[in-house]
């Protein structure tokens, strides 16, 4: 008998730091421009959280923007691999940033630590329904400090993934691994930071509209359904199959999706992406 859990179809692209950046391409390292652009400008000596660091990219955007000397940066994630990538880099910039292997619910600083703590794309990924890892941006921030996390408002991606799960696998398959629906909400995030301990008049929810481009809808439905395409139960012998139809599928639901633009035949595929950033002062 197959182990449905540890099939894995031949098609699919090896899950990495590199699939995931073709996933996201530079949409993610945008919304931390974009939170740079909202938050109070850092000072001489201030102290940063890059909180769920993952390979670095809001470290990397703060340094682009050429903070004051004398500024440190503490960067925490649970994925070694990209932790790995991070130190590199780091080391190869000479940014002042530590790296840890840590968990955002479980932080080992001590209160008060802080003037800014940011999580981007990561607090929906934490136990307890991110409240735990909110209550510990709340509890690490210095008074007058600002914390920051983000989510998606929209991710074009989901809806052809979908599409053909249901079209290759049918209403009774194990479900595709989602975003839980609240996440989707601005709202939620607002009532997570308020539940995790921020006062409700220290809190404001912007949103960040980025954009990524691709050249080749071949290759992205294929990442994409490497990616996102395995059930909460695992790849099943007959997506081998069955891959062709689901790349089918998803090539075609591109064209009739909200968010993605083609102008004609030979241009390259526009996305557009929307995040929600909720940031919350101490």
């Amino acid at each position: 008998m197959i182990n449905v859990g540890s099939f894995v179809p031949k098609q699919a692209i090896r899950k990495d730091v590199d699939l995931y950046a073709e996933i996201t391409a530079n949409s993610t390292r945008d919304v931390a421009r974009r939170i740079v652009e909202m938050v109070p400008p850092l000072g001489a000596r201030a102290t940063v959280h890059d909180n769920g660091c993952g390979a670095g990219e809001v470290t990397s955007v703060i340094m682009e923007a050429h903070p004051p000397n004398g500024i440190s940066i503490e960067a925490t994630d649970i994925d070694q691999p990209y932790l790995d990538r991070f130190q590199a880099l780091a080391l190869e910039h000479r940014w002042p940033v530590r790296i840890a292997n840590m968990g955002a619910d479980r932080l080992r600083f001590a209160d008060d630590v802080f003037d800014l703590s940011v999580a981007n794309f990561v607090v929906f990924l934490t136990p307890g329904g991110g409240v735990p890892a909110v209550r510990e941006m709340w509890r690490t921030l210095r008074s007058g400090g600002t914390a920051v996390f983000t989510a998606w408002a929209c991710l074009p991606h989901v809806g052809p993934v979908k599409a053909a799960h249901e079209a290759t696998r049918g209403p009774e398959a194990s479900p595709l691994r989602e975003i839980p629906p609240e996440w989707w909400l601005g709202s939620h995030l607002q009532k997570v930071a308020l539940d995790a301990g921020f006062e409700q008049d220290k809190t404001q929810l912007r949103t960040a509209r980025v954009h990524m481009t691709v050249q080749d809808e071949q290759h992205l439905a294929q990442v994409l359904w490497s990616y996102l395409g395995p059930p909460v139960a695992g790849w099943l012998p007959s997506d081998e199959d069955n891959w062709d139809k689901a790349i089918d599928v998803i090539l075609r639901t591109f064209r009739e999706t909200e968010g993605f633009e083609r102008r004609d035949e030979s241009a390259a595929t526009r996305i557009e992406l929307t995040a929600n950033v909720l940031i919350a002062r101490k």
